[in-house]
């Protein structure tokens, strides 16, 4: 359960941060080259998944908080 748990976490971190990253990066092309509508159009395709994964993981983070290999006391 422990190993599962770990695995959601580090691939739904991953997915979370690529995706913010990207939405990130590509509102600063739209951003330099004068587009409002590909920041917004990112902004759409992407805010979404990125909370998603980051809720995911957490949930996830937080579950493991409660398991013996990582409670401190």
């Amino acid at each position: 359960m422990v190993k599962l748990l770990e695995s959601i976490f580090v691939i739904f971190l991953s997915l979370s941060l690529l995706t913010a990253l990207i939405l990130v990066f590509s509102q600063l092309v739209g951003l330099i080259i004068g587009n409002g509508e590909l920041m917004v159009q990112m902004n759409d395709i992407l805010l979404t998944p990125s909370i998603v994964s980051a809720a995911i993981f957490s949930g996830a983070a937080f579950i493991l908080g409660y398991t013996k290999k990582y409670r401190n006391t």
